[in-house]
């Protein structure tokens, strides 16, 4: 996974992209889909790798030090939910881990970062802005 931190304030679509890729971890946790599958911030061997390039965000599979099958997103939620799609096994799971993420993402908390797990979710999610 990433291990820069971003440092300084920050900005509110931050905050939301912060929450969002909190959730990515939930639901990956929800329907027991290992971690190690997807790394956020950072290239990875054999993961499916997410990355904010300032304006957008990348979703590339990483393998023998390349970057394959690398789409560009707008916003955070369609890069999560490539990612998803990306790791799921079957269409049904696909379908109910992505319903899992945007019910979770429209809850009414979205914007408040203190809604997030642990202290080491945190430092995982931030190293997306490094």
């Amino acid at each position: 996974m990433g291990n820069n931190l971003r440092k300084g304030p920050l900005l509110q679509n931050e905050k939301n992209d912060l929450y969002c890729i909190d959730i990515l971890y939930k639901s990956l946790q929800e329907f027991h889909i290992p971690e190690y599958l997807c790394s956020v911030g950072e290239y990875a061997e054999e993961s499916i790798c997410l990355e904010n390039t300032g304006s957008n965000w990348i979703v590339y599979g990483g393998e023998r030090g390349q970057k394959h099958d690398l789409k560009t997103h707008a916003d955070c939620q369609e890069a999560c939910l490539d990612i998803i799609s990306r790791i799921t096994e079957t269409t049904e799971d696909e379908k109910n881990a992505c319903d899992f993420f945007n019910r979770e993402l429209n809850k009414k908390n979205r914007f408040i970062l203190s809604t997030m797990g642990t202290k080491e979710s945190e430092q995982k999610v931030r190293a997306a802005f490094r």
